[in-house]
C-alpha cells in the first residue's frame, strides 16, 4: 500500500549532522565516507575511512559489525544508498543528513588530501 514511504528506504537511520560529530568527538562511532576519490581530497572529516560507494560491497568484510557507521557523501543520497545496502547486510549505520555540503556549512573542520598530512 501506500504506507510503504520510500520503498525499502524507511529503515534508514540518519543522523543530523550535530549528532554526528558528537559521535565523533566521544569516539562513538566512525565516520565512512563513500564519495569519489575527487571529493574526498578536496575536503572531509578527520579520521574518516575512504570507502567509494561503488566498492564498499567488496569492503564489507572490513567493516566490523559491533562499530556504529556514519555514512557520509556530498548531500546525503549515495549515503542512503550505502546505509540501505549496509543495513540489509547487518551493520548498524546511519546515513548523515545533508551530507558533506551541510557539514561544510556548520563550519565543521575538514582535512583536504587524500593521506594524512605528514607530521611536521
Amino acid at each position: 500500500g501506500r504506507d510503504q514511504g520510500e520503498g525499502g528506504l524507511r529503515m534508514i537511520h540518519a543522523a543530523s549532522i550535530h549528532e554526528t560529530s558528537q559521535a565523533r568527538e566521544l569516539r562513538r562511532g566512525t565516520l565512512l565516507d563513500v564519495r569519489t576519490a575527487d571529493e574526498f581530497s578536496r575536503g572531509h572529516v578527520d579520521g574518516a575511512v575512504f570507502m567509494p560507494l561503488h566498492i564498499v560491497p567488496l569492503r564489507t568484510s572490513e567493516l566490523d559489525r559491533a562499530e556504529t557507521y556514519y555514512v557520509v557523501c556530498e548531500s546525503g543520497a549515495r549515503s542512503a544508498q550505502t546505509c540501505a545496502y549496509l543495513a540489509q547486510q547487518g551493520f548498524d549505520v546511519r546515513s548523515v543528513q545533508g551530507g558533506m555540503s551541510a557539514w561544510r556549512s556548520a563550519g565543521l573542520p575538514v582535512e583536504t588530501g587524500l593521506h594524512e598530512p605528514a607530521s611536521r
